[in-house]
């Protein structure tokens, strides 16, 4: 039972036969009755419900309108010839039984309304079904400002969680994109025409999976470019007097005063945060699939537009005649003759002698020659700097900590100065705002660790003086 102590209670909210109609035969009529008696009587949209709710009979009525505007339901144990307000009285039983709508007696009429929990849902849905592209710069900007409100101390650890929901959301929505488009190449593929083809890539492919603002991913004003103050300022909540604000809120408003569940509360908070350093990783996956997904439509598009018209429709018609055809008039498209005959085939065709050729005299290199070569070869590796080398020289300076400055960094051997010019350049690359761009070859030199300049400050050792910087470790390296 331990497995399962995380899971959130879902029915001791909602009742246990909610979904019934919407798993039924007629799941898409219940559904469209639900989304018309929501925004017509229990939604935002709709007047301010009286506080006892609606009679029995305006609800009844409505379902009636909806019956007789659009009534393709198929039969569940009606009589067909049912009477309207017979079959709108058992609809509204249904919703009833099933636990969308709550009936109270109130004197001697019956009331109809809708529970919190239940409404709560049914917006969940709809907005599930009506969601388009999603902006990535807006909730980015979104989660700043929010944690900047919570650092300058203008908002409590609400802010918090709302900041890191929203955080775990845009991480799901980027991760479930590239699924989104892996599914919808082969439903592109069974187009019946070029121009059904084309239609459905650009009001589907284009419009609705894309990122609203993927084309401006990759700029350096975009808010995306910012997580990296987004991240500081997790971290200023994580390690400085805030956190002890921010647990004593939760105890107070949330856990009746449990500071292990106040801070359980507060670690879950921050680590959601702390995935958004990982979306470059979900934004690579997603390029990649976007990639493979245009190279496949342009090589359809590309396919049907070079092929003769209507050529299965050419093919069905000429298999259809052939075996339809008399037997006497089927005949190989061949000259009269012996299909067969030696005469017929083509001769051999003989190729030319190869040019004869004269090795040229080889000269064994003398040992000096060998041993001034080999030593060329170890030179040259030795400054060549590659990720796994950088790494190596990464780990042996941590000694268990998190973070490493520059001036604690030792220098023993020619490829340890090599290895901290690297780490030099990347330092100075970091600069630019939003830190390293994506498609910096660079980028790939950082393997468990992130690197942070230090604006103002400068560092020296005996081979070098250079700008000050910071290492972070972001993992555990092998």
């Amino acid at each position: 039972m331990t497995a399962f102590t995380s899971v959130p209670p879902l029915f001791s909210v909602v009742p246990d036969g909610l979904f019934g109609p919407l798993a039924s035969t007629n799941r898409l009529r219940y559904w469209q009755l639900l989304c018309r008696l929501f925004g017509e009587f229990f939604g935002p949209d709709a007047p301010v419900p009286p506080s006892h709710g609606f009679p029995r009979r305006e609800i009844t009525a409505a379902i009636e309108r909806c019956l007789l505007t659009d009534d393709p339901w198929e039969d569940e144990g009606e009589a067909p010839d049912a009477p309207l307000a017979a079959r709108a009285a058992g609809i509204y039983e249904r919703f009833r039984a099933a636990g969308w709508l709550r009936q109270e007696r109130v004197g001697a009429r019956e009331m109809v309304s809708m529970t919190p929990a239940v409404a709560q849902l049914l917006t969940a849905l709809i907005d599930f079904a009506e969601r388009g592209p999603a902006f990535i710069g807006a909730k980015v900007r979104s989660i700043e400002l929010q944690l900047r409100q919570v650092v300058e101390g203008h908002a409590g650890a609400d802010t918090l969680d709302e900041a890191a929901d929203q955080a775990r959301q845009l991480l799901s929505h980027v991760s479930a994109i590239g699924v989104q488009i892996r599914d919808l190449m082969p439903e592109l593929s069974r187009a019946e025409s070029t121009a059904q083809f084309a239609r459905t890539l650009f009001e589907r492919y284009v419009r609705e999976l894309f990122v609203g603002d993927y084309a401006e991913l990759h700029r350096e004003d975009h808010p995306l470019a910012r997580r990296t103050s987004i991240l500081g300022m997790v971290r200023q909540i994580e390690h400085s007097e805030l956190r002890e604000t921010m647990v004593q809120w939760y105890a107070d408003r949330a856990t009746q005063g449990d500071r292990e569940r106040a801070q359980q509360r507060l670690q879950r908070s921050v680590r959601r945060l702390h995935e958004l350093d990982r979306i470059d990783e979900y934004l690579q996956r997603l390029d990649e699939d976007i990639r493979q997904a245009n190279r496949r439509a342009l090589a359809f598009l590309d396919y049907r537009l070079r092929a003769p018209d209507r050529l299965d429709t050419l093919l069905q018609r000429a298999c259809r005649g052939a075996l339809n055809a008399p037997e006497d008039e089927l005949r190989l498209p061949v000259a009269p003759g012996a299909l067969m005959d030696e005469e017929r085939l083509r001769a051999p065709q003989a190729r030319p002698r190869p040019i004869p050729r004269t090795a040229n005299s080889l000269a064994e290199p003398t040992p000096e020659q060998l041993a001034r070569l080999n030593l060329l070869r170890q030179m040259k590796r030795v400054r060549l700097v590659m990720p796994e080398d950088l790494a190596r020289y990464v780990d042996r300076q941590w000694h268990d900590a998190d973070t490493l400055d520059s001036q604690s960094l030792q220098i023993d051997t020619i490829a340890d100065f090599r290895a901290y010019q690297t780490l030099l350049t990347l330092a100075l690359r970091s600069r630019r705002g939003g830190g390293l761009r994506r498609d910096d070859p660079l980028n790939r030199m950082l393997r468990g660790f992130r690197i942070e300049p230090v604006e103002g400050q400068r560092a020296g050792n005996d081979y070098l003086q250079a700008p000050r910087f910071v290492l972070r470790r972001t993992r555990k390296t092998a």
